[in-house]
């Protein structure tokens, strides 16, 4: 029993004096629980929203004011056909359009057969789940209204006929969840490789007694930092030509955009994953911990980059910290090029975000690293 007692205590002063590790034990748990209970909901709220509003009557304003108190859409102004609508789903400024057809008005007032139209973005299926079924519910709701308020007013024995919604899916309108989930594992797999791969590099150094060698180098920091991503960046392309062959051919994923501008962008975010494994590997101590840290960011890399919650259901602090996530603008860029064949214009903005990111993450790599030399 003694000798039990004494390993035990042995043991428990090891952990003390690992800070880090006591640090994941505690951290892990406290941040999965802020994640689950307060960042995730499935529930999408403030959809970005335009209008084709070809009617311009009462009921047509009515619907669109009603759909705004919601809190499911928010309207972001009107559009004058589709080739608007299209060119805004593309880029991923809006989700939905509503299409209010002429004489839409007219018809639902007395009665007769008339159909508005909903274009739900399809490369997100939780998105298409409630725009389609909130806006349905409501619908119906008005053109009972309206239906009814005739017949009042009337006294029409005749049976009337309330107005429709016609619900239209762009770019998944089968709603194949293979066709929205394989080109966001991409960036997961790059993700979680990238990451672990780097973050060990320095600590491998340390523990095989090569980085005073390194230290006595006249290499600089950024040359050290560049020269440790580089190699990596090969076998990152070779994994994401795998996903994509076998979503292509396995999963039959259409590839509907430029295959050579997704190539060319997906350098920043290599590199991105890269860099921040570096930072880890500068603040790891050994090859278990810089492991640890990787998971570590796994977690919210997933829940918070909109690969499995949808990002407009996120309050707004998530919101704000999913931003400073690569994954969230690669994710965005790979869906926009691959499911939506969008240009150099429609991902310019993830793109900057991607870069700025880069920047920061090698530079702290080179101070930490510059740290560590002195």
């Amino acid at each position: 029993m003694t000798r039990f007692l004494s390993i035990a205590w042995k043991e428990f002063v090891q952990l003390r004096r690992d800070r880090m590790t006591i640090g994941m034990m505690v951290g892990i748990p406290v941040l999965q629980l802020l994640l689950f209970g307060y960042a995730i909901n499935s529930d999408v709220r403030h959809i970005p929203t335009v209008v084709f509003d070809q009617d311009r009557s009462e009921e047509s304003r009515d619907l669109v004011r009603r759909m705004e108190s919601t809190g499911f859409y928010d309207i972001l102004g009107e559009v004058r056909g589709y080739d608007e609508i299209s060119d805004l789903m593309q880029s991923s400024r809006i989700r939905v359009a509503v299409v209010v057809p002429p004489n839409f008005g007219a018809n639902a007032r007395v009665g007769r057969p008339t159909t508005a139209q909903l274009v739900v973005d399809g490369s997100d299926p939780q998105t298409v789940a409630s725009a389609q079924n909130t806006a349905a519910g409501l619908f119906s709701e008005l053109s009972t209204g309206w239906v009814t308020s005739r017949l009042e007013r009337s006294g029409s024995a005749f049976r009337l006929t309330p107005a429709r919604l016609e619900p239209t899916t762009w770019y998944n309108p089968e709603l194949v969840t293979a066709i929205y989930v394989v080109p966001g594992l991409i960036g997961i797999i790059l993700t979680m490789t990238m990451v672990m791969l780097t973050a060990m590099a320095l600590v491998r150094e340390r523990e095989r007694g090569t980085l005073e060698q390194l230290i006595v180098s006249p290499i600089k920091p950024v040359e050290l930092v560049l020269g440790k991503i580089a190699p990596y960046i090969a076998i990152g392309y070779v994994q994401m030509t795998l996903v994509l062959l076998l979503g292509h051919f396995v999963f039959e994923v259409p590839i509907r955009g430029s295959l050579p501008l997704l190539y060319g962008v997906a350098v920043f975010f290599i590199a991105a994953c890269l860099a921040l494994g570096l930072v880890f590997s500068t603040i790891a101590t050994t090859q278990q911990q810089a492991m640890q840290m990787s998971f570590f960011y796994l977690l919210p890399s997933i829940l918070l980059s909109g690969f499995v919650f949808p990002f407009e259901g996120m309050p707004k602090p998530a919101q704000f910290l999913s931003q400073a996530l690569p994954i969230t603008h690669f994710l965005r860029i790979v869906r926009m090029i691959v499911l939506k064949g969008g240009d150099f214009a429609d991902i310019a903005g993830e793109l900057r975000w991607l870069v700025v990111i880069l920047g920061v993450l090698v530079l702290i790599s080179s101070l930490r690293f510059r740290k560590k030399l002195a």
